[in-house]
């Protein structure tokens, strides 16, 4: 299972003027990213944005933030250290956990 685990807000950019939102979750074993968002559509707010993200996670990422969930672990937020019982809520409402 994943020792650290880190999700960032991240602008993406292309060729030209194509420029995309979204965000990158990874941990000691797995790399993914969304890049298919406005700005706008990509919460600044830590704990919004984990929400977001779990709710919007595909099946290897919901592993990711599920594993967090069951293993009581924190996680890198936008280079921001969350302790475990702070993320927590964001995390049962991205994966609509109870609690």
């Amino acid at each position: 299972m994943s020792n650290r685990a880190s999700l960032r807000r991240t602008m993406f950019t292309g060729d030209g003027d194509d420029t995309g939102w979204g965000w990158r979750i990874c941990d000691d074993y797995f790399r993914s990213y969304a890049d298919d968002c406005n700005e706008q559509d990509v919460p600044k707010d830590p704990l919004q944005l984990l929400s977001k993200a779990c709710a919007e996670a595909t099946e290897q990422e919901r592993l990711v933030f599920e594993d967090l969930l069951a293993e009581g672990k924190g996680l890198l937020i936008n280079g921001s250290w969350h302790e475990f019982e702070e993320i927590a809520p964001a995390l049962r409402a991205g994966l609509e956990k109870e609690n």
